[in-house]
């Protein structure tokens, strides 16, 4: 891009960034306004909201800035205010999706269904559809809300989530009658449309069924639903439970619950995407119409983590209760959250009690095994995935991630022959994993071992994942260490240019520069690297090349028994390459 066109487009933005908030007479807002706008694409959903209410009471009429303090307010649980702003602009605007929904939930939270059903009547989108059914059942109209959510079901308007998310409804609405036969049906109609769902439709499914007296297949639902998982305490309780004769309760019994129900579901689909911010303001909105909905905390708080707010995350992970069934849960992501901003020591001890108050849980275990390893403590990392693995009394194919995370730990330790055995371990449970090909080939080709299988793990590797700069990275080097020096410049520079600042990736295409003869590139690229802040021991050989070529480097490493340079006899290949001035 030239000066002229990167101006030209500068300004463009900050036109349009200015017109968005600019009206007559408004006076003071940029300054506001731009903080609210850097919070929020930082995630910091506390400081935009209140910015951007700050910037609205300065412009009071302006249906933008209206908006985001709508949107915003709601994200960061002010509702009440949130509603208040959604009112305003529905006065001006009509019909907006999340402003309608607000506006529907403070009337139910009110027990005002009807005026609920006034508001909702002209929201076209399935969401509010759903939750006006549950408005005419809070009115008492328990048929119209039955027909409404089967119209939606029956239909393609609303694609496959509609068709889900209505048979779900359907399940809790019979439920709530008391129909648990009619509510078993529509949630394992709900469960084979979502490929068996979520862990709270498994848990909705095997209540009906023991409330039917069906104990082993309630039991079965669950169990089903766990396998393929690295287990959830809570609902492995549950399933002992039901074997001992419980009957859970009917969770949703009224229209509050059932329209919290509503935008939790949707918002738990938002967030996979890119609209996490309305799918936040979903979740506070479930919360405020079920407090004890703690499944839609849970998403509070880990969208929260993921824009890496962890302080608001922490404080959303504590205020799901201790005897919620996701209490174990909020637990770990509390602790990954707290290792996040530093906190490692409090974080470990944290991870270490939760092991002690839930040894048979396998994802407590797991969890203290990756927060470990994070912390480059190695060997209590692979004793906590031991531990994990004892707890399994079948392995089956998906515990493959577990093999592959200890043989990393025993990789890191210089056990070589345990992580060999735990790499193959993982790949005889996955043929072909991209992650753990390329993990094993990597490590053989640095060992200098089997460097053909090595060859070939990385290529089926990169087959599976091109754009992977990692991958990439390794087939590179593996081909490099072949002396096929040509090839693996091809592959390292675009490596490096799917991963720009990664400093040994850096570091290896430096080094089959200088084998190819691009000798001042070569330094360049190391130069580049050690910019990057790389490890200890990849930061002092690099300094070594800089002093004294990478030359004099493979030969001393040579000297000192290290693998260098093979050819594909496994070999030591004579270098190559010109002098460049370098």
């Amino acid at each position: 891009m030239t000066k002229r066109i990167f101006f030209v487009a500068l300004g463009t933005a900050l036109a349009m960034t200015f017109s968005a908030v600019s009206t007559a007479g408004a006076q003071g807002i940029a300054g506001p306004y731009l903080a609210a706008k850097q919070a929020e694409t930082r995630g910091d959903v506390a400081a935009a909201a209140r910015l951007y209410a700050q910037t609205l009471a300065r412009d009071p009429e302006n249906l933008f800035l209206l908006e985001r303090t709508m949107i915003l307010q709601i994200g960061a649980g002010k509702v009440a205010e949130g509603v208040a702003v959604a009112r305003r602009y529905q006065s001006v605007r009509p019909n907006h999706h999340l402003g309608i929904l607000a506006i529907a939930a403070d009337a139910m939270n009110s027990g005002n269904s009807a005026a609920a059903r006034e508001v909702l009547a002209d929201n076209p989108p399935y969401v509010g559809k759903i939750m006006d059914a549950w408005a005419a059942f809070g009115d008492g109209r328990a048929d119209e809300a039955k027909t409404m959510l089967e119209e939606i079901e029956n239909s393609d308007d609303n694609g496959a989530p509609g068709r889900i998310i209505a048979a779900y409804h359907l399940g809790l609405l019979a439920a709530a009658q008391g129909d648990d036969e009619a509510a078993e049906i529509a949630l394992s109609r709900a469960a084979g449309l979502a490929n068996g769902g979520t862990l709270r439709l498994a848990r909705l499914r095997a209540g009906a069924l023991a409330r039917l007296g069906r104990t082993d297949d309630a039991v079965k639902v669950i169990r089903e639903r766990l396998d393929g998982t690295y287990g959830d305490i809570g609902l492995s309780s549950l399933a002992d439970r039901i074997a001992d004769g419980f009957k859970p309760p009917v969770l949703v019994k009224d229209a509050r619950h059932g329209s919290a129900e509503v935008l939790f579901g949707v918002s738990g689909l938002l967030a996979r995407g890119r609209n996490r911010m309305i799918a936040l303001a979903y979740s506070r909105l479930a919360t405020f119409l079920n407090p004890d909905l703690t499944e839609a905390q849970l998403l509070i708080a880990q969208m929260l983590d993921q824009d890496r707010q962890f302080d608001l995350a922490i404080a959303a992970y504590e205020a799901i209760p201790d005897t919620a069934p996701q209490a174990l849960s909020a637990r770990i992501g509390r602790a990954e959250a707290m290792q996040a901003t530093g906190r490692t020591d409090d974080a470990v001890a944290d991870m270490r009690a939760a092991v002690k108050k839930f040894p048979d849980a396998l994802e407590v275990h797991t969890s203290l095994g990756d927060m470990l390893r994070r912390e480059s403590r190695f060997e209590e990392a692979s004793m906590a995935y031991d531990s994990a693995l004892t707890l399994i009394d079948e392995i089956k194919p998906y515990h493959w991630g577990l093999f592959y995370q200890r043989g990393i730990t025993f990789e890191r330790s210089k056990k070589w022959d345990r992580a060999e055995a735990d790499f193959r371990k993982a790949l005889e449970l996955e043929p072909d994993q991209p992650d753990v090909l390329n993990y094993l080939g990597y490590s053989l080709v640095e060992l200098g071992l089997k460097l053909n299988e090595a060859e070939k793990m990385i290529e089926k590797a990169v087959e599976q994942k091109p754009d992977d700069g990692y991958i990439v990275d390794s087939l590179g080097w593996v081909l490099y260490r072949f002396a096929d020096f040509d090839r693996a410049v091809k592959h390292l520079e675009r490596a490096v240019e799917l991963r720009p600042v990664d400093a040994v990736i850096n570091d290896h295409f430096g080094d089959a520069l200088w084998m190819v003869g691009r000798k001042t590139e070569a330094r360049f690229q190391w130069k580049r690297a050690l910019s990057f802040e790389p490890e200890d021991d990849v930061a002092e050989r690099i300094r070594a090349k800089l002093d004294t070529g990478l030359d004099a480097v493979l030969e001393k490493e040579k000297a000192d028994g290290l693998p260098g340079i093979m050819g594909r006899s496994e070999e030591e290949a004579p270098k190559s390459g010109t002098n460049d001035g370098g």
